[in-house]
């Protein structure tokens, strides 16, 4: 397993790893955070109710900040690495995380719904642009700033393709 594709921001990947890691990812995270809770909440049945329930959710925090804090960091990981690919710093993927939220909270602002909806707008474009630029776009071809075209194929020898010995 190559641990630099999960936790590591530096080289390019192609958007086919991209799409195999974000769902692999996505259904792990969902997995685990169905089955904690199913594990978790049978824990404490039986124990004094005062304070069986701050425990279970200290557990359930507990276990599901660090799964959340992984995986954020894997996609970001992968993010960074689609846009060295489309020869773009790992920096753009600021504006994908904090531009949305920031927006959204700014949104939640009371007496304005044209305002609200405006932020929300802008939010979205944002969301989608990111998704366009991360997994639809083709990186560039040939080497760039990054490193090697992770679609170019390494020149084979003739003999060594044939598999005769040197």
């Amino acid at each position: 397993m190559d641990w630099n594709l999960l936790f590591g921001f530096e080289g390019r990947i192609n958007r086919a790893k991209c799409w195999c890691v974000t769902l692999i990812n996505s259904v792990c995270v969902v997995i685990l955070l169905l089955l904690l809770p199913l594990n978790v909440s049978g824990t404490f049945r039986d124990a004094d109710p005062r304070w069986a329930m701050p425990l279970t959710m200290a557990l359930l925090i507990g276990t599901v900040g660090p799964i959340l804090i992984i995986s954020t960091w894997c996609f970001a990981a992968v993010g960074c690495k689609r846009l060295h690919d489309r020869n773009k710093s790992g920096w753009c993927m600021v504006p994908f995380f904090i531009l949305p939220i920031l927006l959204a909270k700014a949104a939640q602002w009371p007496g304005a719904p044209v305002v609200d909806f405006f932020f929300l707008l802008v939010a979205s474009g944002i969301n989608i642009w990111a998704f366009v630029e991360i997994f639809c776009l083709r990186g560039t071809k040939g080497p760039n700033a990054f490193g090697p075209d992770p679609l170019a194929r390494a020149p084979k020898n003739i003999d060594t393709a044939s598999g005769a010995p040197a």
